[in-house]
């Protein structure tokens, strides 16, 4: 492999800095993981409706969103380490403060505040995986990065359960305060970038355009997702298929190893030649669980979604960076939102055809969403608008990530 200024690329991804970022990662997954099983039955148990539980869950993806882009364009000005300190001290305050309200209000309020802080936090965490990767192999970081929230995915909600269980439910809010608190200590040993003139706030300098149209596929991926997280339980129980969580295991298990080889080849390949296959077997999952009628079904579903996940996701975020130029965080920032609303939108869109025509047109639906995309990402690549993989825009010196 080349780097920019031709010389051949040995230096390692696995530096001080890139695996305190890493475990600033896993941390921070672990926390929100860990309450995610644990949220939905504290309020149901405080007397709430399930309507409520949705709409008070729902505030942090919904603050996310909308913080996403002005922590994009911040960080651009100020840097990575910053916005990511802010994000998880918010975070902290919401998984600290759970033990001490009561109410629908104070806990909407709090739950506001963490989607602030993962706005801040998530994409400004990408955006520095890629610049503190050797030249040509942003992909490739990117995918050992995000490989953190598979691992905390694995074993945190299992964990959240057992702790409810063992020792209630303060105790384990103050388990995600404490892997919370361990993310923040460990963030003021990031790369702290020297500022640049941030740029005048206006509406188009918190997107960035030339990344829209890898973000439309990742869009379109993602409301696949969304389908599949919200009614595969549903699926699973009208045919008889087994525990659903052993789909979401497998699953994990899976994207642990997929992610940083896909990103790899991204690197080596292009963006597109990684990402057209995950669609097409993203697509080919969702057709098998619209005629699954047994286990295997299911569970060979899980490996091919795996699959997919990890040859979309690492490589359309590269994907993304490499098309920011100076405003990477911006870029990155557009590439998660866009992601976000993927999985907002792909419960409603679906749920709306699975309710009058039933879960094997929903499904059928969702793989016509992989379809879809994958005709996108055709006409991005015959376009050419991402830049080849390894003439990496502006990154880090490679003398600066030691």
């Amino acid at each position: 492999m080349i780097g920019v200024e031709g010389q051949a690329v040995h230096e390692p991804i696995l530096t001080r800095r890139f695996v305190i970022l890493w475990l600033v990662g896993f941390s921070s997954y672990a926390s929100v993981y860990l309450l995610v099983p644990v949220l939905p039955l504290y309020l149901q148990q405080s007397g709430m409706t399930a309507a409520a539980i949705g709409t008070l869950l729902g505030l942090m993806s919904l603050a996310a969103l909308f913080t996403r882009p002005f922590a994009g364009w911040l960080s651009d000005g100020w840097g990575r380490r910053p916005l990511i300190t802010l994000g998880l001290a918010a975070m902290l305050v919401f998984a600290a403060g759970l033990p001490f309200i009561a109410g629908a209000l104070a806990f909407g309020i709090l739950r506001l505040i963490s989607g602030i802080g993962w706005g801040c936090l998530t994409s400004n965490a990408n955006t520095l995986a890629g610049e503190l990767a050797p030249p040509g192999r942003q992909g490739e970081a990117i995918g050992h990065y995000t490989m953190a929230g598979s691992v905390a995915f694995a074993g945190s909600p299992a964990a959240g359960l057992f702790v409810v269980r063992s020792y209630g439910y303060p105790a384990a809010f103050w388990a995600a305060a404490g892997l919370t608190a361990l993310a923040l200590l460990l963030s003021l040993f990031l790369e702290s970038r020297p500022r640049v003139p941030l740029r005048p706030f206006s509406v188009g300098n918190l997107l960035a355009w030339n990344a829209v149209g890898p973000a439309g596929v990742l869009m379109l991926h993602a409301m696949t997702y969304g389908g599949l997280l919200t009614f595969l339980p549903l699926l699973a129980e009208e045919r008889g298929l087994g525990d659903p969580g052993l789909f979401f295991t497998i699953y994990a298990l899976a994207l642990v190893v997929l992610r940083g080889t896909a990103g790899r080849l991204s690197d080596r390949f292009g963006r597109p030649a990684a990402i057209g296959p995950g669609l097409a077997a993203g697509g080919l999952a969702l057709l098998v669980l619209a005629f699954a009628q047994a286990r295997w079904m299911m569970l060979a579903a899980a490996l091919l979604f795996a699959f997919s996940m990890g040859f979309v996701q690492p490589p359309s975020l590269a994907w993304g960076l490499d098309l920011g130029g100076g405003r990477r965080g911006t870029a990155m920032a557009t590439m998660v939102a866009a992601q976000d609303m993927g999985i907002a939108l792909g419960g409603v869109f679906l749920g709306g055809i699975g309710s009058m025509a039933g879960l094997r047109p929903l499904f059928g639906a969702a793989a016509g969403l992989s379809a879809l995309s994958l005709l996108g990402l055709v006409v991005l690549a015959r376009r050419r608008t991402a830049p080849p993989a390894r003439e990496w825009v502006g990154g880090v010196s490679p003398g600066s990530r030691r």
